[in-house]
This record gives C-alpha cells, structure tokens and sequence, in this order.
C-alpha cells in the first residue's frame, strides 16, 4: 500500500504540474491577446468607452478640402454643428454638398425605417475614403462628440485618422451633472463652457441648482419679486 500511495502521489503530482503548465499558458496567452487588442486602439481614448470599437486597415486624411455629404435636415444640422465645432476649434469650416461624393468626404446619413435603436445610438466609421456618421439626429451629435476627440488637438490643414469602427449607445438613459449657483456664483461664460464640456461627454440633463435658502439666483421680469424679496434672507449680512 506504502509504494501504491507513492507512486499514485508521484503521479498525481506529475498530472498536476502538467495541468499548472497549461494553465499558466493558457492565462499568458490570454493576457497577449488581451494587450495586442488594446495596443490596437490605445491612441483612440474616446470618454466615455464605446461599446463596441475596432480598428481596420488604412487612414483617412482630413483635410481643408474634406467635403460634408448632407442630404436631409437631420444632416444638414449635423453639418452645420459639426462646421461649429470646427471653427472653434481650429478657425475654419468645411464645404458641404448633397451630391455623393467618392472620396474625402464625411457623410451623415440616418438609419433605415425598418432600424428602431436607441435614439441616442450611433456608428462612425472611418475608412480611408470617407467618414460615415449614421444615427439619429441625437445619434449623430454624438458621433460628432466622438470623431472631436479623435481629431488631433494641433491641426495643421492635413491630419491622418486612423480605420476605425464605432457603435455605441449609452448605458443609462438619464446622464446628468449638478451645478450649484445659489451658493458659489458663477460668470455666464463659465455655465455654457459647463454645458459644453457635458456634450462633449454625452451627458443629457443638466442640473441647475437655482434656489435654496440662501437666495433666489435668477432674475425673471415676470416675476420681480423673486429677485426683490427672495434674493436674500434675515441672516444676509450685505445687501
């Protein structure tokens, strides 16, 4: 019984190490696949994450002579915010048409009839001929959000984008960000500079904080006494 339990010991040893090794092949193969499918899309650090992005062959060079494809009101609203984003940005807009255009062109383009997504879902893809934007009205001001933060920061009238599929759609139908003006004020400028930068994320509701006890913070002309009365309360040491 003694050699038995030995050499079923040994043997159970044996089968264990063999089976560890595998294992351990296994998780380091894993984690290469893991890191070459990041390194992938490490440069495209889009906020929120997209659900779905894969990068694919080529690039596409944007440039000053990049045409905007729009062909109904939902993309000629695109175009002409995605022409706002650009001015800011950069100091220049793009020439948009509603001819098809073969090469070096972003096309907006809405979802089929029979294709019922989430409003708020879109698709970027980016191929060395063209950029195409397909969603929603809603849907493609995200997609413009997006295709923001993968432009360079310094443009210099040609930029390479790199191949990429995106979908995406938010988690949560309800995104909000709180601003409190009752007790800290804040210049008009710096409110809209707030709101941008929630578009930019893909946040929807804006929380304005306009009221507490410590006063009434905006003026209505219907309603003076908001302002009159409601301004400041007895602790209120300046008037």
């Amino acid at each position: 019984m003694r050699g038995f339990s030995r050499s079923f010991a040994v043997h159970l040893y044996l089968h264990s190490s063999k089976f560890m090794k595998n294992l351990c092949f296994a998780f380091i193969f894993g984690l290469f696949l893991c890191f070459s499918m990041s390194a992938q899309t490490a440069e495209l650090n889009i906020i929120p994450q997209p659900n779905s992005m894969s990068r694919l062959k080529g690039e596409f060079k944007f440039s000053f002579k990049t045409k905007i494809v729009a062909t109904d009101d939902a993309g000629r609203k695109s175009a002409g915010i995605l022409n706002d984003l650009l001015m800011k940005n950069y100091g220049f807009k793009l020439e948009y048409t509603d001819q098809p255009q073969k090469k070096n062109a972003i096309v907006f383009a809405q979802f089929s009839t029979n294709y019922t997504p989430l409003d708020e879902f879109y698709r970027l893809h980016i191929e060395p001929k063209n950029i195409q934007i397909t969603g929603s009205e809603t849907g493609q001001f995200y997609a413009l959000q997006t295709l923001m933060q993968i432009l360079p920061v310094n443009f210099k009238g040609e930029a390479k984008l790199p191949a990429v599929d995106i979908s995406d759609a938010p988690r949560f139908p309800y995104r909000g960000m709180h601003l409190d003006v009752t007790r800290h004020f804040f210049p008009v400028e710096f409110v809209k500079k707030y709101i941008d930068l929630m578009a930019q994320y893909k946040f929807n509701q804006f929380h304005w904080h306009l009221t507490d006890d410590q006063g009434w913070r905006i003026e209505i002309k219907k309603y003076p006494r908001l302002t009159e009365i409601g301004s400041k309360r007895t602790e209120t040491q300046k008037e």
